[in-house]
């Protein structure tokens, strides 16, 4: 592997032994046996036998990526936020700048490139992969052409997510294998690129990236990426492109039927004789309140006397507590129809598929199967594992182990000890801030390293969009976001990866961390899933989860707040926006460290005669002292005030040349069971300021 300094080395030379799956050694028409072509990758890409036996063929597991290289240590600049324009460093070639940005040496094959771009001319630079040290490029062509394009392969091998955000701002990402034998470098040159000397380069063009590849064993022969060689698999390849399109196919097995009716704290138990394999579990689930029964019927399956999977269906099946659509390599869902999951899950004896009601509701599960097949249980046959973890209303700037306050923090995913390989992940989240909260990198630890074999840039690129972006992804095998609303407003976002070619392989440890890395104070409800095969034996530290299928599902900020019957203590940003007849309406959380809860409601460019309407929902009523802290700023004009009906303040001028908060008493007023709402109407701007400006940072009422 070339590298420039010691950091390079660190960071993308740390790797861990694995193996793949055996195949049949081919003839190259070059001569020699390869045991790793094209074509023996585009056929792994779609076996899901394969991910379910540990494989044979020795590899390592790293990744590239352009992380800030500030972060060194858990104790220097850990969480550093610079994650674009690092490379590997700079050559010249027939007098062109070419920054490398990925340089390893074989045998090994790249699995999964992930892109994503901002600024001027952001990806119109040139993309070029050397193959075994030969001066001329195999590939070349632009991120958008190579990596997301046709250059290489179609959709969904090569794809830009989602379709609903702007080309440039999408993440672009490349899932067909690209093996070489001896050597693999990529470099990319554009317009103004100039490196300061340390693997760093100033550009108005931002570039960010994540390849993950294999290194194969000493030995391992490889058949090399080439023009020539991928049209020898084009037909692997069409196969391939046909089996993503249609995930729904299973090979033939017998269904075992799942159907029953479930009372609070009921449970349907389904033995299976072994040995066998389940290869699909589907469902339709019903109740009154479908949210709460998404997240408190709980499926657990045993192999050979080890529960192994553990998890809410609805985050089995990749919607979390939401009835919504997604179809992906392994899960799909339909609103109110059937959800189903093709997971292989071998075992050796005997299996037991449990489904558990702990909600307090009735609940009907129909059109439900488990099929199942024959399978041989051999000696690297390994056992399925899906478990969930809740983080109920947690901290932002808190760390939940420690309870230090902090600005960010490592939150465990899963630490596995065993042997076995992670095949993926997903978030379900409600955010209660108006700002984005996933700027945080995965850092995934592989047989005891010191420094994270892989190292990312951030939570959307991880999950393969980019720029924080809400928009729905629902029919990518391999990523998805079936909610995003959440990500850059009080909502729910629901995101899943999968892998495939770039799961990753480990012989006796994996450690998985990723940072809570968000742009405010914020308060969040967060459930992990992760899915992962381990070789008997094999063991999960991350304690099973007991309590966390029990919380009620958020839909408003306002599912938050503790309302007291004598005390109603409300933070303006959690208050539901009703009504808005002119200028913008945000959550702030610049200049946090001036709002009580790090955010204020933030009302800008009102014109003069404009409302805004806000609202709670009170399950009390009587009479109550309303005080509310309103924000000043030198921009700030004057408004009239109501709550509910009445008008408590004409002409209310909330200018100063400083930055301030400042309580207004307004004595008794009047709270009705049910919705109750302050109006604010903009009177007049200050001086000199084209529209009026508003805060209003809390609501406190005191039971009279």
């Amino acid at each position: 592997m070339s590298i420039v300094n010691g950091l390079v080395a660190c960071i993308c030379a740390t790797m861990f032994f694995a193996s793949c799956n055996r195949t049949e050694p081919v003839v190259s028409e070059d001569g020699p046996q390869a045991q790793v072509t094209i074509g023996s990758l585009l056929k792994e890409l779609i076996d899901r036998d394969a991910v379910a036996r540990y494989p044979e063929l020795e590899y390592k597991s790293a990744s590239f990526s352009s992380y800030d290289r500030a972060s060194r240590s858990k104790t220097q600049n850990w969480f550093a936020n610079g994650d674009n324009n690092w490379f590997l460093r700079h050559e010249t070639v027939s007098g062109r700048d070419e920054f490398v940005l990925f340089d390893a040496d074989g045998p090994g094959a790249i699995t999964r490139w992930w892109m994503t771009f901002a600024g001027a001319n952001g990806g119109a630079g040139g993309l070029r992969v050397y193959i075994d040290d030969n001066p001329d490029p195999v590939i070349v062509g632009t991120p958008f052409n190579v990596v997301s394009g046709e250059k290489i392969t179609s959709s969904p091998l090569a794809s830009s997510i989602s379709q609903l955000t702007p080309v440039g701002q999408r993440g672009h990402n490349l899932f067909y294998p690209i093996p070489y034998s001896r050597h693999c470098k990529i470099t990319y040159c554009s317009y103004d690129l100039n490196s300061d000397g340390n693997g760093h380069v100033t550009s108005n063009e931002c570039i960010y990236y994540n390849i993950e590849y294999r290194t194969y064993a000493p030995g391992t022969t490889v058949e090399s990426y080439s023009e020539k060689n991928k049209t020898k698999y084009s037909n692997l390849e069409k196969a391939a492109v046909k089996a993503l399109r249609n995930p729904g196919d299973i090979p033939s097995s017998s269904n075992q039927s799942l159907n029953c009716e479930l009372g609070p704290g009921e449970s349907f138990e389904l033995p299976l004789n072994g040995p066998g394999a389940i290869r699909e579990v589907a469902m339709k689930l019903q109740a009154e309140d479908i949210s709460q029964a998404f997240r408190s019927t709980v499926l657990e399956i045993s192999f050979d006397g080890e529960s192994t999977v553990f998890i809410p269906v609805g985050e089995f099946f990749g919607v979390g507590y939401k009835a919504l659509y997604t179809k992906m390599w392994y899960v799909d869902a339909y609103p109110g129809g059937l959800m189903s999951a093709r997971w292989v899950m071998p075992f050796s004896n005997a299996a037991v598929v449990r489904i558990i009601n702990y909600g307090k509701q009735n609940v009907s599960i129909s059109n439900a199967h488990v099929s199942v097949s024959d399978w041989n249980f051999d000696s690297r046959s390994m056992y399925f594992h899906a478990m969930w973890k809740f983080y109920p209303r947690l901290d932002t700037r808190r760390d939940p182990v420690t309870g230090a306050k902090c600005e960010h923090y490592d939150l465990n995913f899963v630490t596995l000890d065993g042997k076995g390989v992670y095949m993926g992940d997903s978030m379900s989240l409600f955010d209660i801030s108006s700002a984005w909260w996933g700027e945080g990198d995965e850092k995934v630890y592989i047989d005891g390293d010191t420094f994270p074999s892989i190292f990312g840039t951030g939570t959307e690129d991880y999950y393969g969009y980019a720029w924080c972006h809400p928009n729905t992804i629902v029919d990518h095998p391999f990523t998805s976001q079936p909610s995003g609303v959440g990500n850059l407003s009080p909502g729910y976002t629901f995101n899943s990866r999968h892998r495939c070619l770039d799961r990753i392989a480990f012989s006796n440890q994996l450690v998985f961390d990723i940072e809570i890395w968000h742009w405010n104070q914020s308060t969040m409800d967060l459930g992990v899933s992760n899915y992962f095969y381990m070789l008997p034996g094999g063991t999960v530290r991350n304690e099973r989860d007991m309590s966390g299928f029990l919380y009620k599902p958020i839909f408003s900020s306002m599912d938050f707040v503790e309302l007291k019957e004598d005390l109603m203590d409300i933070e303006a940003e959690f208050l539901k926006l009703e009504k808005l007849t002119g200028g913008n309406y945000e959550t702030q959380s610049a200049f946090g460290e001036n709002w009580s809860n790090g955010a204020q409601v933030f009302w800008s460019k009102a014109p003069v005669g404009s409302e805004m309407t806000l609202s709670f929902d009170s399950p009390y009523e009587g009479s109550f002292n309303l005080k509310m802290l309103y924000a000043f700023s030198w921009d700030y004009g004057v408004f009239d005030i109501w709550f509910n009906d009445r008008k408590i303040e004409t002409n209310r001028n909330l200018y100063d040349a400083n930055l301030h908060t400042e309580w207004s008493e307004y004595g008794s007023v009047q709270v009705s069971k049910g919705i109750n709402t302050i109006k604010v109407k903009a009177i007049s701007p200050h001086s000199g300021i084209a529209n009026c400006f508003f805060g209003l940072d809390r609501i406190v009422l005191e039971k009279l």
